[in-house]
């Protein structure tokens, strides 16, 4: 068996974000030592919403069938600054992998309210990986030493934004045009 699907759903994930690689503080530090706390008031980065188109390749026995799945996965969300700056919106892109099994039901089932062999029931898993994204931004966090309790601003930052989730749903389906 073989064939394409695709979906959109509503998602309410955060990510993590790893910021590292300072290359300057002001005032001028002579060492970063581990009294330098650093607070980035970037805030969250999320995903909002998040879909796929991706083809099915599976073996079908008696009324099981197994099928592995891969494609396109692309999804959208903010990042809010923390601050007064607010929050901006972008659509990221990258790919999604998975697998799952799916049952045909008896046309007899209670399940089946259309009475043909096109009904299944399905569970799948997918890994989604949304636009591994590292960049040196302008963005500047705040630091302080916290034995001297002396103030900086870090700025030319290398900052790690990592979008990898993954999603175990159920569903019943309906198979149009011939079975």
């Amino acid at each position: 068996m073989f064939g394409v699907e695709t979906d959109i759903q509503y998602a309410d994930l955060n990510n993590r974000r790893r910021d590292g690689g300072f290359y300057s503080l002001s005032p001028a530090a002579t060492a970063v030592g581990p009294s330098v706390v650093f607070v980035d008031p970037a805030g969250n980065r999320g995903v909002d919403w998040f879909g796929t188109v991706r083809g099915r390749v599976g073996y079908a026995f008696d009324r099981f069938m197994v099928y592995g799945t891969g494609g396109f996965a692309y999804g959208g969300g903010g990042e809010s600054d923390g601050l007064a700056y607010g929050r901006s919106n972008e659509t990221r892109v990258g790919y999604a992998v998975g697998g799952g099994v799916e049952y045909a039901l008896p046309t007899t089932s209670f399940l089946n309210f259309f009475g043909t062999n096109a009904v299944t029931l399905k569970v799948e898993g997918l890994y989604v990986d949304l636009e591994r994204d590292s960049r040196k931004s302008g963005g500047s966090v705040f630091a302080y030493d916290t034995s001297t309790n002396t103030p900086y601003l870090a700025s030319g930052l290398k900052r790690l934004d990592d979008t990898q989730f993954a999603v175990v749903r159920a569903g019943l389906n309906y198979k149009f045009g011939t079975y």
